[in-house]
């Protein structure tokens, strides 16, 4: 492999199908697991725990993922650390989107949801259904995010590369709807999952904050450049920076000669 091959940027579309091939096998592993329903023993066990702790494990790695995105935007931490930050919210990412898989088939396979309610928003007659409908807005929003963000090497380099970040932004929606829904949906929350969806929270609101400042730079010279461009289209219009039009015009005035200089 030459230095040219290593640097060449990985194809996106093969990233995803893996990706996708890797979420398919673990969600038919899982589904034919729940499906079996065995007797009382160790698997089932494990089914009970996974249905229990699934969801709360898909929002705690979205929160990491979401931290970990949010520091890994910051141009004071380094390269080398930046990568290592990108690397930790890729996998965390696609361990939320993991988790949120199993937690979504156990729900299907317990009655407590139906396929649709996994995919459509407010679907079920079922109670508790706005609440449910907002953890299927912020599922639906995990896997754009998901995919988009794998494909981010084909939306920079095409004509539109601001797709990327239009969409990626709907994480800060994802988030809240997603607490929401692990709070309110199903059954009491207890204790121990109350006191870290608030430390959840906490981290997600400091990052947020510490995000708004630069965002409103950005905003600021996306602005300036906008107007230096406006500048430039305008200007040879007669815009600003351009003469008016009694200077462009107007011819000069010869003095006036003397009245005894005329022949």
């Amino acid at each position: 492999m030459t230095v040219h091959d290593a640097e060449r940027p990985r194809d996106p579309v093969r990233r995803v199908r893996r990706v996708v091939i890797a979420l398919l096998l673990l969600a038919g592993g899982l589904a034919a697991l729940a499906v079996a329903r065995p007797d009382p023993g160790a698997v089932s066990r494990l089914r009970d725990l996974l249905e229990y702790v699934a969801g709360v494990f898909a929002l705690l790695a979205l929160t990491e993922g979401f931290l970990s995105g949010v520091a890994a935007s910051e141009r004071v931490v380094p390269i080398r650390f930046r990568l290592l930050i990108q690397s930790t919210h890729r996998t965390t990412t696609l361990l939320a989107a993991g988790f949120l898989v199993v937690h979504v088939l156990l729900k299907i396979t317990e009655g407590h949801a139906t396929i649709l309610d996994a995919f459509v928003p407010f679907y079920g007659g079922h109670g508790r259904v706005v609440y449910v409908g907002l953890g299927t807005i912020a599922g639906d929003l995990l896997i754009l995010v998901l995919v988009t963000g794998l494909m981010r090497a084909r939306f920079a380099a095409s004509r539109r590369p601001w797709v990327w970040r239009s969409v990626h932004v709907l994480a800060y929606l994802m988030w809240p709807l997603a607490l929401l829904h692990g709070l309110l949906a199903g059954r009491a929350a207890k204790p121990w999952v109350v006191v870290s969806y608030a430390i959840a929270a906490a981290l997600v609101l400091l990052a947020v904050a510490s995000r708004l400042p630069r965002l409103a730079h950005e905003r600021r010279m996306i602005a300036a450049q906008s107007s230096g461009a406006l500048d430039l289209v305008v200007a040879p219009l007669g815009g600003p920076h351009t003469s008016t039009s009694d200077e462009r015009y107007e011819a000069p005035v010869p003095p006036a000669g003397r009245p005894g200089d005329r022949r």
